[in-house]
């Protein structure tokens, strides 16, 4: 506990930017905007980019979407006492673009525009690892997951692994970084991270009748859900899955998310709800007055903001509905 009072000046900062997150209101006005273009200026009149000339039309949202979540983390490194915490949540970022760099070698068809800026090793770095197989400049974790990548995929020519592999080495490589913390409040929210990706691995595999062994690759270790539980489910109706999940912290998540599946054959619900969950996690500690729980609840709550921005300009651009849009947004930290 002596540490956490290190972060009551960090606390202190985030009381007074928390205010300026996007609440109900601003996003209202963003849907109800008249175009695009209106859209937009709600999010450069809040302070994304920075400078009004970022971004010439909305189509450049992209890009200011991306400069807001840069500002985020380098703002959380500047204040907080122990900044390496954040890098647990840009490894999914790393563990992407070495994704993207490694089926563009093996298909001969590299675009480096899906690379993103903001991971813990720097692009140059990471591309010049991989170019020429020498990885001393990476964690060791992440190193071994590469080389297993690349291994894997020169035996089986199935790109399909370069996902399961790099995926479960993104999860262990979360959960050392947040054991190496010593904050339950980490390890805890990691552990949900994995009960839920695994949750959602399930539907789909069981969606596409794969078999248990095929499962038994691909389940991510660490979680709280039994892995017993998706083994045994495979032979069972989906019906009976969301019976199976009654009594559990996700009863309501699986109900609505696999009910809309089965009818929809799409997991947007069942992702809403899940960032819902995280949402509800993280909220349960914003008041905190020491401790880094109020800083990663900014960081959760300015992703959620970030992602109901992205939502709304493709929706506005797209002339989707309006009650279309509110329905897909997430829960708000504001």
């Amino acid at each position: 506990m002596a540490a956490d009072t290190h972060y009551a000046y960090a606390v202190g900062r985030i009381r007074a930017v928390e205010k300026r997150l996007l609440d109900k209101g601003k996003l209202d006005r963003m849907i109800d905007s008249k175009s695009p273009e209106e859209a937009m200026k709600v999010l450069t009149d809040a302070g994304y980019g920075y400078s009004s000339g970022d971004v010439s039309t909305p189509f450049d949202y992209e890009k200011l979407l991306k400069e807001e979540e840069k500002k985020t983390y380098k703002f959380l490194e500047e204040i907080a006492p122990e900044p390496e915490i954040f890098g647990l949540f840009l490894l999914k970022n790393d563990y992407h673009n070495i994704k993207v760099l490694l089926k563009g070698e093996f298909s001969g068809n590299s675009d480096e525009s899906l690379l993103l800026q903001t991971g813990t090793i720097s692009i140059p770095v990471l591309k010049t690892s991989i170019n020429n197989r020498k990885f001393d400049a990476l964690p060791e974790i992440m190193a071994k997951g590469i080389k297993e990548a690349i291994d894997t995929y020169g035996r089986t020519t199935d790109p399909q692994v370069i996902d399961i592999i790099l995926d479960s080495t993104c999860f262990n490589h979360m959960k050392e970084k947040a054991r190496f913390s010593e904050k339950d409040y980490l390890i805890k929210m990691v552990e949900i991270l994995i009960d839920l990706a695994n949750i959602k691995i399930f539907i789909r595999l069981k969606a596409l009748d794969k078999s248990i062994d095929f499962l038994q690759k691909v389940l991510l270790k660490g979680g709280s859900i039994p892995e017993e539980k998706f083994f045994t489910g495979m032979g069972e109706s989906m019906d009976k899955i969301i019976e199976n999940f009654k009594n559990t912290p996700y009863e309501k998540i699986c109900q609505e998310g696999i009910t809309s599946y089965m009818a929809t054959g799409s997991l947007s619900i069942f992702e809403k709800l899940s960032d819902d969950y995280v949402m509800s996690y993280v909220k349960k500690y914003k008041n905190l007055t020491f401790g880094v729980e109020p800083l990663v609840g900014y960081l959760i709550g300015k992703d959620t903001e970030i992602k109901n921005a992205r939502i709304i300009m493709v929706g506005k651009i797209n002339n989707i509905n309006n009650d279309v849009i509110r329905e897909r947004l997430r829960e708000i930290y504001a």
